[in-house]
């Protein structure tokens, strides 16, 4: 394993954004957003804690609201940053709805090489019930006729759907759409804020398990797929070792809101008014030492209600944005979250253990391989940059020709 010291730092540029999620944990969508001299101050605050955390890896995450409303900004807080790493690595990345990732913002990410997520729920009725617009105006039509311009752009780019109980009979739907449509990387996160209910889990359930016979079908198939409910939960059990993950929460990572408040984790930044008590500080007087082990304390501490589990050393328990957002409590594992653990482990192990009888050759290579995901990046190098070639060739010639 890499012996890289990484501290990660979110940047949240506005609380405003384009669209009214229900399930949106990030507060009112107003438009208060970060201001340059609190931009500049929160450059300076976090090269100073990754200096003073002895990191060589600086990941910067530009999250909202919605980043791109704010574009000029998060360009300049980047090249700032490239200005003064002094050798540190840098790495960029960027969550976003996709309603402004037109060419002009691409081109513009691009050139500080910005890790795009983008965030779909599905096809686009699923989209429009699950992410509408302020004012119910229809889109979904027109943002999927951009997923094209967007994958050759950047074929690899990932693709976050959430899950609610209104949808959860069709996850299987919504993620075969998004593969058709072209992305192969698929993370999928349930909204653990609402109501999941016996039977609202039942149908997710029946649902998993038309995509597990889906995810199969595809590697079979030839069919180069990553869907992050299966293959986390895959690898959990393959390399347990690797893949248990203790929450750097406070520590290693932490928000700044556009106050310049900071937060150990970006679902507890929200609002960002009164004096919350999961605030651990500001970029001007720093973190707030007491407050900040104290929580990450709570964070990590043992799950006795997980008692002898045997899935416990595979299941997300130590998440403790999971676990507020589910129980309130930082110490306390959520039940929803445990129900849902103990119905897709096995689905899939299923998966694991059909692939490795067949010894199909994608699996057994990204699951086995120690060197696949150093592999598995440089391909996806090439064809990125291959790709990116190839559209601003023809973005010249087409600009010569005019």
């Amino acid at each position: 394993m890499s012996s890289s010291r990484k501290l990660s730092v979110t940047f949240h540029l506005t609380h405003d954004c384009n669209l009214r999620c229900p399930y949106c944990y990030t507060g009112a969508k107003v438009g208060r957003h970060m201001t340059d001299e609190v931009a500049t101050k929160a450059v300076d605050f976090s090269l100073a804690e990754a200096r003073h955390q002895q990191a060589d890896h600086l990941e910067i995450v530009f999250f909202g609201g919605e980043p791109l409303m704010r574009l000029q900004q998060l360009c300049d807080v980047a090249d700032q940053f490239l200005e003064r790493a002094e050798g540190l690595r840098l790495s960029f990345k960027l969550s976003t709805n996709g309603l402004l990732l037109n060419e002009t913002t691409r081109r513009a990410l691009a050139k500080r090489k910005v890790y795009v997520s983008v965030s779909l729920d599905g096809d686009p009725a699923t989209q429009e019930q699950q992410r509408p617009t302020p004012n119910g105006r229809p889109y979904a039509d027109q943002l999927a006729q951009m997923i094209p311009e967007w994958l050759e752009w950047n074929p690899c780019m990932n693709v976050t759907t959430v899950v609610t109980p209104a949808v959860a009979d069709r996850l299987d739907q919504s993620v075969g759409w998004l593969v058709r449509q072209g992305f192969s990387y698929i993370s999928i996160a349930l909204d653990f804020s609402a109501d999941w209910s016996a039977a609202s889990m039942a149908r997710l359930e029946k649902s998993l398990n038309r995509l597990a016979e889906t995810y199969v079908r595809w590697h079979r198939d030839g069919r180069k797929v990553f869907v992050s409910c299966f293959d986390s939960r895959i690898q959990s059990h393959i390399r347990s070792n690797e893949t248990q993950c203790a929450c750097s929460f406070g520590l290693r990572e932490f928000s700044i809101a556009p106050s310049g408040r900071l937060y150990p984790c970006v679902q507890f930044v929200g609002d960002d008014v009164g004096d919350s008590q999961y605030r651990i500080g500001d970029i001007l007087t720093g973190f707030d030492e007491t407050s900040r082990l104290s929580l990450h304390q709570q964070a990590k501490g043992d799950k006795s209600e997980c008692g002898d589990c045997s899935l416990s050393g595979r299941c997300s328990k130590w998440c403790a944005c999971i676990n507020w957002t589910s129980t309130g409590r930082l110490d306390l594992a959520s039940p929803a979250l445990c129900h849902y653990e103990q119905m897709l482990i096995p689905i899939a192990d299923r998966i694991a253990t059909e692939l490795f009888k067949k010894r199909n050759a994608h699996f057994i290579h990204r699951h086995y391989n120690p060197s696949y995901p150093v592999l598995d990046f440089v391909e996806n190098l090439v064809i990125e940059e291959r790709t990116q070639r190839d559209h601003e060739r023809t973005t010249h010639a087409a600009t010569t020709e005019s």
